[in-house]
């Protein structure tokens, strides 16, 4: 199983620098970390909540919440819901109707707005996107780590090369990074076709 303490080591071997302490190490995951909510989907990264309660408008969003799939009401047979920009949510019609079963949402910051305006005890059923908890003791790991152990740690090295003021390097690892976040997603998005894992021949932490 790989951890975040093989993760840490490859990064020392790879970099082959004697400077290289195990805080600025932490520094560089964090930085891989960050881009990888923003850059990978993939179906670990998926949460279902079946009750997702909302009793007003505005609802404070998932710890972890990346991005919504869909968004159903759990009436109605559970009619999905359509999706509204802000500024289009808050001027329709739908804002003003008296308590009802919402039909229409919108995302403002970490705020869920629904409308109609939800009746008391509205639960909705909620596909998101949620961050993998940050890698933080030695022995952590978690489903991307394991199994495509490269997005790591081509983010990590870029982002050691960048510290290191070595601007090959750095081109070289953030090109590597971005080429295993593509085949990442789309190996994913071909699973969803065929129902099963594809993976890529060569081992996942194969420069």
């Amino acid at each position: 199983m790989t951890t975040y303490a093989t993760l840490k080591s490859d990064i020392t071997e790879y970099m082959a620098r004697s400077d290289i302490t195990d805080a600025l190490k932490a520094t560089f995951v964090r930085i891989a970390e960050s881009e990888i909510r923003r850059s990978v989907r993939i179906g670990a990264m998926e949460v279902t909540d079946t009750s997702f309660a909302v009793s007003s408008q505005s609802t404070a969003l998932p710890t972890g919440f990346i991005a919504m799939r869909s968004l159903s009401n759990n009436e109605q047979n559970k009619r999905e819901m359509d999706y509204l920009p802000p500024a289009r949510l808050r001027s329709s019609r739908v804002m003003d109707i008296g308590a009802q079963t919402p039909t229409a949402y919108s995302i403002e910051g970490t705020n869920l707005i629904v409308a109609p305006t939800p009746s008391a005890g509205t639960t909705l059923t909620m596909v998101y996107y949620k961050a993998f908890d940050a890698l933080s003791a030695d022995t952590d790991t978690n489903v991307l780590l394991s199994t495509y152990y490269d997005v790591y740690l081509y983010g990590a090295l870029r982002a050691a090369s960048e510290w290191a003021l070595e601007p090959e390097n750095e081109q070289r690892y953030a090109a590597k990074f971005t080429q295993v976040i593509e085949q990442t997603n789309q190996e994913e998005r071909w699973s969803r076709v065929s129902g099963s894992a594809l993976f890529r021949t060569g081992g996942m932490g194969t420069p």
